[in-house]
C-alpha cells in the first residue's frame, strides 16, 4: 500500500473509498477521479470534510448526469461554498464525465480501457493525462494507484533524508 498521507494516518481515514481495488462501476471511477482532481494541492482533511457536499453537488457522481451539466451548473457550483470552488477543476470534472462516457462507448467500460494498457504503466499514465482534464503526472499516478491499475510508491526520501541529516 502506498503511503498516501501523514505518517500514522491510515488511508481509510483519508479517502472515502477503498484504495488499490478495481471500482465496481463508472460512478465509482468518476468519484475517485474527482477526488484526485479537487484534492490536488489541498489538505486531505479539507477534502474529507467537504466530500459529502461534493457527492450531492455532482449528483452522486452519476457520470451521465454530470456529463450533461452546462453553464448554469458551473455557475451553481462556483457559488456553492460547501465545496472547493475552483472553476478550472469544476469545468474539468464535467469534461471528465464526458470523457468517461466516450471511453465507455469506445471500449465498453473504464475497466476494459485501463486493462488494455496492462504492463504499460507509463503508457497508461500518458493516456490518462491526455484524455482527462486537470490531471498531471502525479494526479494520474495517484488515481491509477487508487483504482488498482498500477502500483506507485508516493513517498520517496530526499537525499538529505537518505543521508540521515533530516
Amino acid at each position: 500500500m502506498p503511503r498516501s498521507g501523514p505518517e500514522g494516518v491510515s488511508p481509510t481515514e483519508i479517502f472515502p473509498f477503498a484504495i488499490g481495488e478495481t471500482p465496481a462501476d463508472e460512478r465509482a471511477y468518476f468519484e475517485i477521479l474527482t477526488w484526485f482532481v479537487f484534492g490536488a494541492g489541498l489538505n486531505w482533511r479539507v477534502m474529507r470534510s467537504k466530500w459529502p457536499n461534493f457527492t450531492m453537488a455532482f449528483k452522486k457522481f452519476d457520470v451521465a448526469q454530470v456529463a450533461k451539466f452546462g453553464e448554469a451548473d458551473v455557475d451553481r457550483l462556483l457559488a456553492d461554498a460547501s465545496i472547493v470552488r475552483n472553476g478550472k477543476k469544476i469545468v474539468g470534472t464535467i469534461e471528465n464525465a464526458r470523457e468517461m462516457r466516450a471511453i465507455a462507448k469506445e471500449h465498453g467500460s473504464m475497466t476494459v480501457w485501463l486493462r488494455g494498457y496492462r504492463g504499460d504503466g507509463d503508457g497508461l499514465i500518458k493516456a490518462v493525462k491526455k484524455r482527462f482534464h486537470h490531471i498531471g503526472e502525479t494526479t494520474s499516478r495517484m488515481f491509477l494507484t487508487a483504482v488498482g491499475a498500477i502500483e506507485y510508491q508516493t513517498w520517496k526520501p530526499t537525499a538529505r533524508q537518505r543521508s540521515g541529516k533530516a
